[in-house]
């Protein structure tokens, strides 16, 4: 028993060795992970998707799954921080460049997209599941505040500019703003219609009714 504690010590210090000498193969690793878990949250739900499963998707052992990821919960907000991150530095640049609707137009159809490629039952699956485990909303809730900062500063960007009405409080519009995104992309996923650039079309309408100052603060 002693020697074979030896021997699995001795392993997991070559495998920290390892990533440590060549920190673009921990980057696959984890990549890899996530691939396979997106896989398999897509085919079984994230509730009933099992590390087991995720394990064998990605065709490693679950001692190497859990060097890297703890929990299914672990795993969702890892993912959801690497998409987010992408879509929010094309969120800033279209912000700098194009202005902010359309940057909020950029967000919105990235996020339509995702029910145009058939994930709208994991997307409402997984705010299903972080409204019940905290363990699940933690990491997505973090994930979710930086965007809205983002988001913050670019509006207070556009009030600046008066590009928008600059009475909104730039928090309260971030949050409003992500509730239409949201909101929209869930209700047409519901009625069968996925179409991104109808619901593009139909979030712009909000956002410009929105953000538009009205007459009386105008004159």
């Amino acid at each position: 028993m002693r020697c074979s504690a030896i021997r699995q010590a001795g392993l997991l210090q070559e495998v920290k060795v390892a990533r440590l000498a060549d920190p673009e193969l921990a980057e696959r690793r984890r990549r890899q992970i996530m691939d396979a878990a997106i896989s398999c949250f897509r085919r079984r739900g994230f509730h009933q998707a099992t590390m087991h499963e995720i394990c064998a998707e990605a065709r490693i052992s679950a001692g190497a799954l859990y060097r890297y990821f703890g929990s299914k919960a672990e795993i969702i907000g890892a993912i959801a921080e690497d998409k987010r991150g992408e879509g929010d530095t094309a969120f800033l640049r279209a912000a700098e460049q194009k202005g902010l609707l359309a940057a909020l137009c950029l967000s919105a159809r990235e996020f339509f997209q995702k029910f145009a490629d058939g994930d709208g039952a994991l997307i409402a699956d997984i705010f299903a599941e972080a409204i019940r485990d905290d363990a699940v909303a933690l990491p997505l809730r973090q994930t979710d505040a930086r965007s809205v900062a983002l988001f913050v500063k670019a509006i207070k960007a556009a009030q600046a500019r008066r590009e928008i009405d600059a009475t909104l409080d730039p928090e309260d519009a971030a949050n409003t703003l992500f509730a239409g995104i949201e909101g929209i992309g869930l209700r047409r996923a519901f009625l069968r219609d996925t179409d991104p650039e109808a619901a593009v079309a139909q979030f712009r309408a909000f956002a410009e009714r929105y953000l538009s100052p009205s007459p009386e603060r105008t004159s």
